[in-house]
């Protein structure tokens, strides 16, 4: 794919509304993040195929993913990859962020096969660095897609409120981190652990030796306690704008450290109302859920479990 330089006029016209996109998405607002990338389409029109213009559209369907919005992000993540050539990192990422949206709709298969795709094309990164930055992330965020794509639907009882934070007040006063993460783990359907052991060792089997190294044995993976923790990621990162939102009920108590949030089932209903836009029936798992999130202050909740992006820009300073 060329790389069309830009102008002067254009890039400081560019830049802000990039910024502008950024924002959106941080902000958990896909239609401004798509309306940011409408107009750096219009700015780019000259070029449908411009690396920033692609960057931008991923950036949008990335927050329609995050929104559950899965089939426009769909459509428009297939014109991505089409566009920007196969041997681009954009065209792994559009991979990667479509793999994600095929698991949240059960076409596990198609999942698979562009997995497996990404990861064949990996080496087309060609600094260390940002390749194992990429490799990281892809494959945290397919483990914790598998766990959620088998928790969709799953129904194994009633969902009460208040039953629901009973439950998570006894397990804060009676368990260790460790323990809850394990319940969680042992209450997460056997469908999403086979699935979650199945996609990793089909994924890890596309690395290269020397990458497969830098991941944690399979063994390890396989743990209740290790499943919880995987559950807890994926499920924080859905429930970030229920919990985190600044003009959310919750997040207005919390972060003002008002002991009522904690007796009066705020955490629970947060809880239930990401359950119920996903059909999620496990009682269990809310409460450990619940109980897990009422350990940290509104602050260290909300930067743990923001959700972070695939895509790899050149500020991102981890390994």
């Amino acid at each position: 794919m060329a790389i069309v330089k830009l102008s002067e006029a254009h890039l400081a016209v560019l830049r802000p509304l990039e910024a502008e996109l950024k924002r959106a998405v941080a902000a958990a607002e896909p239609d401004a993040a798509i309306e940011a990338a409408a107009k750096i389409q219009g700015l780019l029109d000259f070029d449908r195929n411009h690396h920033r213009l692609l960057r931008a559209k991923l950036w949008a369907f990335e927050a329609c993913i995050d929104a559950n919005r899965l089939s426009y992000a769909e459509r428009g993540l297939i014109g991505v990859r089409n566009r920007a050539g196969s041997t681009t990192r954009l065209s792994l990422e559009a991979g990667a962020l479509l793999a994600v949206v095929l698991l949240r709709q059960k076409k596990t298969q198609e999942a698979k096969r562009i997995v497996k795709d990404v990861i064949e094309n990996i080496n087309n990164i060609a600094s260390d660095r940002t390749r194992h930055q990429f490799q990281k992330r892809l494959i945290a965020r397919i483990e914790e897609e598998c766990v959620l794509a088998e928790l969709i639907g799953t129904e194994e009882g009633p969902m009460d409120a208040e039953e629901v934070q009973a439950k998570a007040v006894l397990l804060l006063q009676r368990n260790s981190d460790d323990e809850i993460l394990k319940l969680i783990g042992n209450s997460v359907p056997v469908a999403s652990v086979k699935l979650l052991s199945d996609v990793r060792s089909y994924s890890i089997l596309q690395l290269p030796a020397s990458d497969r190294k830098l991941l944690p044995p399979p063994e390890k993976a396989q743990e209740p306690k290790s499943i919880g923790k995987v559950t807890f990621a994926v499920l924080r990162r859905v429930a970030w704008k229920t919990f985190c939102k600044a003009d959310s009920p919750v997040y207005k108590m919390w972060s003002k450290k008002i002991p009522e949030v904690f007796n009066q089932g705020y955490f629970s209903a947060a809880v239930l109302s990401t359950f119920g836009d996903f059909r999620i029936g496990l009682p269990l798992v809310a409460s450990g859920i619940a109980a897990l999130v009422m350990k940290y202050s509104a602050e260290e909740f909300c930067a743990l479990a923001k959700p972070k992006g695939l895509m790899i820009s050149g500020s991102d300073k981890e390994i």
